[in-house]
């Protein structure tokens, strides 16, 4: 059963659970304790996202719901070891975690470097990808730290915490939520929703689906899936065009997802973080990734960066990072020449790390944020193009990180800041091509992994086709009206993107204070269009793939 936010079959669904929430809730707080009616409410919250995963994911709910159960069992562990076995319990739940996501994740990764031998018939029909495991795996072992670390005194009761890990609005595709905020809502009583904040909710649910059908999904198909599909009939100025639209379209569609599942989300008595701040408008590569997927960028940061060494100091891991890069690329020059280079790099940066503490500090931090985004390009997929796409990101990230002016957001470094502005917008847009050559845009595209075949060839013969201006043979004359449609979505777009904070503030409080029939009709009328509409229908949110 198809189980998207686009789809018939989950707005019935979710409209089950929200007049369970309202109409049942009420008559029970009547009838029993507060402390009943808090866990029947949470009963209702895990039986409706089980269910969901059920119906969306068939058979694989046994993998989440063991996940559960390892997870919950081993937190009681950590919870109460001491010294060496708290660590050791730790390191065994994590590594457990890990190798889940690993083995469903990166099987079919590791077969295509193993060509030869019983790895090499791995593919995807063998190992299927369940839905939401990134996700669900990333809180699990956030849960888990946060124990270790004291951050949460004492594990939640078993079925808190399943409730916690299924909770079917951001189960699939986030935002990323932390267990310190997600558990204390579970155990308030709930009084239900207020008009005033039901407006909101719903308000946010309906920007969900302008965002996904305008920006996502119409413009997607109009200016941005033509030049993917085939890079070589395109003039470099139409990459251009479908570069610029494809970095709107993510956006849109991922924004709109998560400002879906807020709504949907709110409307159940949960209030979730929020995932994105104009990220378009950042000035550098730190700036964006604090604005783009906040959930995950600050989860890479406290679970990954810091514990590496962050902006202090390196640390064995970092060390052994730096080691095999030399070596790799070293091995890769593979000229005498070459080596003198990166040997002379080596002792620079070292002497600049004994003679200045402030050099030091930089060197470490931009090694581990090229660490992390090299990371986090895997987490994307498990392909190539996305540990290109990582790289090329991580690169940015840590050149801004060595040569950074302290002073960077003064109000008289108004040209600086237009340049960083200028500068990191085209990164981000550029290496979008690796990203998008690697993503499916329909569930089915591909039938030996889940990103297309091609997506190498594809990825570099639109870097090919930026810098060569020539009409290529059979190019037709592109001012047709699907190009003209698109070429104006992506103008209303990146305008509306543009607006500022104050401006944005306005348009959200207009949206919110619209009255409920306005609203709920907006809200029917998106769902009528996306289950109707044979783009909606192809095109799952892009984030559903990772």
């Amino acid at each position: 059963m198809t189980m998207s936010f686009t789809s018939l079959e989950f707005w019935v669904f979710f409209a089950l659970a929200f007049t369970a929430m309202h109409a049942l809730m009420p008559w029970l707080s009547q009838r029993f304790s507060a402390s009943t009616t808090r866990n029947l409410r949470q009963g209702a919250l895990l039986l409706f996202s089980v269910a969901f995963y059920l119906m969306a994911a068939g058979h694989l709910v046994i993998l989440i719901l063991a996940s559960i159960a390892v997870n919950h069992a081993m937190a009681h562990v950590i919870s109460r070891g001491h010294g060496t076995w708290r660590f050791v319990a730790t390191s065994i739940a994590v590594t457990m975690n890990v190798s889940l996501l690993g083995a469903f994740k990166y099987a079919y990764f590791v077969a295509e470097l193993l060509p030869h031998g019983p790895w090499g018939t791995l593919r995807l029909e063998h190992w299927m990808l369940p839905l939401g495991i990134s996700f669900y795996t990333f809180q699990s072992l956030s849960y888990i730290l946060d124990i270790h670390r004291g951050h949460i005194e004492r594990p939640a009761r078993w079925w808190t915490f399943a409730t916690y890990i299924t909770f079917f609005p951001q189960l699939v595709a986030g935002p990323i939520v932390r267990a310190r905020e997600f558990l204390p809502q579970l155990t308030q009583p709930f009084h239900g929703v207020s008009r005033s904040e039901g407006r909101a909710h719903v308000a946010l649910i309906v920007s969900g689906f302008l965002k996904k059908l305008v920006f996502g999904d119409l413009l997607g198909a109009w200016l941005v899936d033509p030049a993917f599909a085939d890079p070589e009939a395109q003039a470099g100025w139409t990459v251009w065009l479908a570069l610029y639209g494809y970095s709107l379209q993510v956006y849109a569609d991922f924004s709109g997802y998560t400002d879906m599942a807020q709504g949907m989300a709110g409307l159940l008595g949960i209030s979730l973080p929020v995932n994105f701040r104009s990220p378009y408008r950042a000035t550098s590569p730190s700036s964006f990734w604090r604005r783009w997927h906040i959930s995950l960028s600050t989860w890479w940061k406290d679970y990954l960066y810091i514990p590496l060494g962050g902006n202090r100091h390196f640390t064995a891991v970092s060390l052994g990072f730096v080691a095999m890069a030399l070596g790799a690329l070293g091995w890769a020059w593979n000229e005498p020449g070459g080596w003198l280079v990166l040997t002379g790099a080596v002792l620079m940066a070292t002497a600049a790390v004994l003679m200045s503490n402030q050099w030091m500090t930089r060197i470490a931090g931009a090694t581990h944020v090229l660490i992390v985004m090299l990371v986090g390009g895997l987490w994307h997929g498990a392909h190539m193009n996305f540990i290109t796409w990582g790289a090329i990101n991580g690169v940015a990230l840590a050149g801004w990180v060595l040569v950074a002016p302290r002073n960077s957001q003064s109000p008289s470094n108004r040209v600086r800041r237009w340049l960083g502005w200028l500068i990191t917008f085209h990164i981000v847009v550029l290496s979008r091509i690796w990203f998008r050559a690697g993503s499916v845009i329909s569930w089915e595209e591909s039938q030996t992994g889940p990103h297309p075949d091609d997506a190498w060839e594809t990825a570099s013969a639109l870097w090919n086709r930026l810098n060569d201006w020539t009409t290529p043979v059979g190019f037709e004359a592109p001012f047709d009206s699907y190009l003209m449609a698109g070429m104006a979505l992506l103008i209303m777009g990146w305008a509306l993107h543009a607006r500022s904070d104050a401006m944005r503030d306005r348009h959200v409080t207009w949206w919110s204070q619209r009255h409920e029939a306005f609203l709920v009709a907006a809200w029917i009328a998106g769902v009528l269009v996306t289950t109707t509409w044979p783009i909606a229908e192809s095109k799952p949110f892009i984030y559903w793939q990772f």
